[in-house]
């Protein structure tokens, strides 16, 4: 099930009464755009979800139309109505502020979507990061790789 439908993409990127940009031309760019954002949300969500947030149908409406735009229009656009940058660029800061958990995923009931129960790493090394095996007290060898060596 696509996030946002195709009259809305293509009212987004505003070709309401334009014949000459095909439905399919649109579906494949909400494919990617869906694509793009179930990689993301991936991380922290379980898929498929629930129900779709408002916050995900306007992310996959911008970031499809994004793309819509860069195909028709290509950079040259850049700084006018067209700009399909501006809206995946909109549409992937969207995604980093999901990612980054400070834009929670709500449903129709008003709860936070249920979340994935895998491992998340967030950067590596982290505070369980050591080199010898003793318990988590005792790691107090150094690293075994710094900034500036040299092999």
């Amino acid at each position: 099930m696509a996030y946002s439908a195709t009259a809305d993409v293509r009212q987004e990127a505003g070709f309401t009464n334009n014949p000459n940009v095909e439905n399919a031309t649109i579906n494949r760019h909400i494919a990617a755009a869906d694509s793009r954002i179930d990689s993301v949300i991936v991380k922290l969500y379980t898929l498929p979800l629930s129900s779709t947030p408002a916050i995900i149908e306007m992310i996959s409406r911008n970031l499809s139309a994004g793309y819509l735009l860069l195909e028709e229009y290509g950079t040259e656009a850049e700084g006018t109505t067209k700009d399909g940058n501006a809206k995946v660029k909109y549409a992937e800061a969207q995604l980093k502020m999901i990612l980054e958990g400070l834009i929670p995923l709500v449903g129709s009931d008003g709860a936070e979507l249920a979340t994935s129960s895998s491992v998340q790493i967030k950067g590596f090394p982290n505070n369980t990061t050591g080199t010898d095996m003793t318990d988590q007290a005792n790691k107090d060898d150094p690293p075994s790789v710094e900034i500036g060596m040299k092999f």
